[in-house]
């Protein structure tokens, strides 16, 4: 893996559960977030059935 910047390096990024990422063909082209959940495993949950619905 290489050692330049990530993500995680942006100012001001904040990673929790609760996004799942929306591919066609194997290219991202969206996203679906959800909170408010009390927790990010549920929102993940919430998220992932979202996108199973797309499917």
């Amino acid at each position: 893996m290489g050692q330049g910047a990530t993500l995680r390096d942006i100012p001001g990024t904040l990673f929790l559960g609760g996004g799942v990422p929306v591919a066609v063909d194997g290219t991202s082209v969206a996203g679906i977030g959800v909170g408010g959940a009390p927790s990010g495993d549920l929102d993940e949950k919430y998220a992932k059935a979202g996108l199973a619905t797309l499917k």
